[in-house]
């Protein structure tokens, strides 16, 4: 435990003075791997930087390429942002608290972790069963109630200005010794489940017990029998070859991976007017994209999975496990029954 706080910390201090160079005036250009084009880079007049804890392979850190794209585009080279996949900048909080702090320019925030860092209501996308599927989702998130709730992160998480929605696909469980097609299948089994309350307590109620580890960390920990399972969309299952040390995939769909493109709010007030709005409207096309190439990615992936003699397994009552997280939603969802409603509604 002890050894692991240490590597958060020294996470925190790397990320903290590779993006203070030029913190000033944005930033200079890097000689990093896999943050984009360095001639795009060296004629720019602005610099920024976005961080993601996904490899450069991964649907959210090509969605983060396309946007540079369309920001520099839309800026006539003038602005370009620099994309560093992989945890290069460290893990999800540190990158957050890093973005706070003005050192780090954008960044995507899960909702649930949005939840945690002060907008509550985004708890409410992280209900288990909430969503019946892909058209479902961005029907909600494109609606007033998705505007609604990405003010709240204006409103309510010190330092971030949300910018638009992004999402890899539901979240399914995965184990490393057997198939988990009942939900009971899972119990006494450690999950690597990410740092939320309303994830940590979906996964008690199947009886099993969440183990909030870092995501670098999944690979080797999965491998070497510290967890025994986890949770991911088909994209990060299959661009992080967790297939290979747990190869059981239950397609439950218990949540959806959701999350939010934010920008620091100190860079967002040093920029115009106008380059405020062109970071808007490339983030919104960054979204489109998203929506556009996502259930092509999971449907590649699927059949990727089946080559690779890892095939994902379907559940066999999703009854069961939708009845079985109801304490959740007495937990998390009694303030927000009506707009709980409005969301079933909607599907």
């Amino acid at each position: 435990m002890k050894n692991r706080k240490l590597l958060k910390v020294l996470s925190f201090i790397s990320a903290i003075s590779i993006l203070m160079s030029g913190c000033g005036s944005f930033h200079k250009p890097t000689e990093m791997p896999d943050t984009g084009d360095s001639k795009k880079a060296a004629r720019a007049e602005i610099i920024l930087r976005a961080g993601e804890t996904n490899p450069a392979n991964h649907i959210m850190s090509r969605v983060w390429y396309r946007f540079a794209d369309i920001v520099n585009e839309k800026s006539k080279g003038r602005i370009y942002v620099e994309v560093y996949p992989a945890g290069q900048l460290g893990d999800e909080r540190t990158q957050l608290q890093t973005l706070q702090m003005g050192a780090l320019d954008f960044f995507r925030v899960s909702t649930y972790t949005a939840g945690d860092f002060g907008a509550e209501k985004f708890n409410l996308f992280s209900l288990p069963y909430l969503f019946t599927g892909r058209e479902h989702l961005w029907k909600v998130v494109n609606s007033q109630i998705g505007s609604d709730l990405l003010k709240d992160i204006d409103d309510n998480v010190e330092g971030m200005v949300g910018l638009s929605y992004l999402e890899e696909g539901a979240r399914n469980f995965f184990t490393t010794k057997k198939a988990a097609a009942e939900p009971e299948d899972l119990k006494g089994m450690k999950i690597r489940i990410a740092e939320s309350s309303i994830l940590m307590d979906t996964i008690r109620c199947f009886g099993a017990n969440p183990t909030p580890i870092s995501y670098s960390e999944l690979f080797t920990s999965l491998q070497t029998g510290v967890v025994d399972g986890a949770d991911q969309p088909l994209s990060g299952y299959y661009s992080n070859s967790f297939n290979e040390v747990s190869p059981y995939m239950v397609m439950d769909g218990h949540t959806y991976g959701l999350s939010v493109m934010v920008m620091s709010r100190r860079t967002f007030e040093k920029l115009s007017e106008e380059d405020r709005q062109l970071i808007m409207d490339a983030a919104l096309e960054a979204s489109l994209y998203n929506k556009e190439v996502a259930q092509q990615e999971d449907d590649e992936i699927t059949k990727k999975l089946e080559e690779a003699n890892t095939p994902v397994i379907q559940p066999r009552d999703i009854t069961k496990w939708q009845e079985m997280v109801q304490p959740v939603y007495e937990k998390y969802g009694k303030e927000y029954t009506d707009l709980i409603d409005e969301i079933k509604a909607m599907q």
